[in-house]
C-alpha cells in the first residue's frame, strides 16, 4: 500500500508538468503540516510543499512531501519540484549532536555506505560528499539500487540531525525526468532542514 501511495506521487507530478498552471487534482491529499507520533514532533516543508497524508506514516514517525500543487492544494508552486522525506527517532533517540565530527568520519569510512543503503546493499551507494554543518551532517550520494518511489532519480540529498531529543533524518530527491542538479537538491534539503527546525521550535528536548 505504501509503495503504491508514493507511485501516485509520480503521477501526478508527470500531470503537473504537462500542465503551465498547475493541476486540480479531486480531493486534496496534503496538508502544510503533519503531526507525528501521536504529536510529538511536526512534519513540515519548505515553502510551497505540503505532507502527504496518503503515504505518511505518521504514528511510525515517517512523512513524505512534496509540492503541494502536486498533493491537489492550491498554493503558489515552489521554484523546484521535488520529493523529500521526514523520518523520526523515538524520544531519546538524539546521537548527531553529541559528537558530529565522529558521525561524519563514520559515513565516511567502510561502514557508511551499509548505513546509508535502504536495501542493505552496500555496493549500490555511491557518496560524493559529507559535509559538518554545526550539529548537522550532510550527505550527498548516489544509490543504484531500484527506488522506493518509481521514476525517482538516483541522486539524493540527506541530512542526519537531533531535534527535540530525536534523531531526524531528512532527504531530497528529484525525478528522472526532471532531476535536481546539486545547487538545486543542497538548497532544498538546507529549506527543508530550516523548516523541519522551525516546525519543533517549541518542542520540549525528549530525555533519553
Amino acid at each position: 500500500m505504501l509503495k503504491m501511495a508514493r507511485r501516485s506521487i509520480v503521477g501526478a507530478f508527470f500531470v503537473l508538468a504537462g500542465c503551465a498552471s498547475g493541476a486540480n487534482f479531486a480531493g486534496a491529499k496534503g496538508v502544510p503540516s503533519l503531526a507525528l507520533l501521536g504529536g510529538e514532533f511536526v512534519a513540515a516543508g519548505p515553502a510551497g510543499y505540503c505532507a502527504d497524508r496518503n503515504a505518511s506514516r505518521p504514528q511510525k514517525g515517517f512523512a513524505i512531501l512534496a509540492p503541494c500543487a502536486v498533493l491537489g492544494v492550491a498554493d503558489a508552486p515552489p521554484a523546484v519540484y521535488a520529493m523529500t522525506t521526514v523520518q523520526v527517532g523515538q524520544a531519546g533517540s538524539a546521537i548527531v549532536a553529541q559528537d558530529p565530527a565522529a558521525f561524519a568520519a563514520y559515513l565516511e569510512g567502510p561502514n557508511g555506505p551499509q548505513l546509508l543503503s535502504r536495501t542493505g546493499d552496500a555496493s549500490s551507494i555511491t557518496i560524493r560528499d559529507v559535509t559538518q554543518i554545526g550539529d548537522q551532517v550532510l550527505v550527498h550520494l548516489v544509490d543504484e539500487a531500484p527506488a522506493a518511489i518509481d521514476g525517482a532519480q538516483e541522486a539524493e540529498w540527506r541530512a542526519f540531525i537531533d531535534i527535540a531529543g530525536r534523531f531526524v533524518t531528512i532527504a531530497v530527491r528529484g525525478l528522472d525526468e526532471a532531476p535536481l542538479s546539486l545547487r538545486a537538491g543542497d538548497a532544498l534539503l538546507a529549506q527543508s532542514i530550516r523548516a523541519i527546525i522551525a516546525a519543533n521550535a517549541q518542542q520540549p528536548a525528549s530525555e533519553s
